[in-house]
């Protein structure tokens, strides 16, 4: 599998690969230390107040974003399990997929190795909520660079909610 030139284009540019990095080693912590008990609507209520309406699929086990713009949709689904959290992006533009895979996948797409990335690890509700606003900034970034090189304006987001990157 390879990336569409535009998917690399974009993850080159917000350093897709420093940023995944970063946050796994900031969200790495020994397994004893999990929170396997989370409720899935407090997660909607901290999605909610990062500013995204997220749904969660009861059967398979995952949150999902979905944004609709004119010619494309992105999708942001987040897995916790265990408290390991597992992201994957996709975007649609006029119904073909660009991409669809697991940030892992994107990673060993980008810089051609086989290495791993730790998955971030939340023990409580404030890791979880620090991860998930990285994430989305990542996401928001993600999304902007892309549309910008599909020659988009979409300077009206859902993003002005979510704090700076640092």
């Amino acid at each position: 599998m390879q990336l569409k030139p535009e998917i690399r284009a974009a993850l080159e540019s917000i350093q897709f690969i420093d940023r995944y990095k970063a946050l796994s080693r900031n969200y790495s912590f020994d397994g004893r230390e999990k929170f396997r008990d989370y409720d899935n609507h407090q997660v909607l209520h901290i999605l909610d107040e990062l500013g995204y309406k997220a749904t969660f699929n009861k059967k398979e086990k995952f949150f999902k974003i979905v944004e609709k713009l004119p010619s494309y949709q992105f999708q942001f689904t987040i897995s916790l399990s265990h408290s390991v959290i597992e992201f994957i992006w996709a975007v649609w533009k006029d119904g073909e997929l660009k991409t669809g895979s697991p940030w892992d996948t994107l990673k060993e797409l980008v810089d051609g190795t086989e290495d791993l990335v730790s998955s971030p690890v939340f023990r409580h509700y404030e890791d979880l909520k620090g991860i998930l606003t990285e994430s989305l900034r990542m996401y928001q970034d993600f999304k902007q660079e892309l549309l910008s090189i599909y020659g988009v304006d979409n300077s009206g987001d859902s993003s002005e909610g979510l704090p700076s990157a640092e």
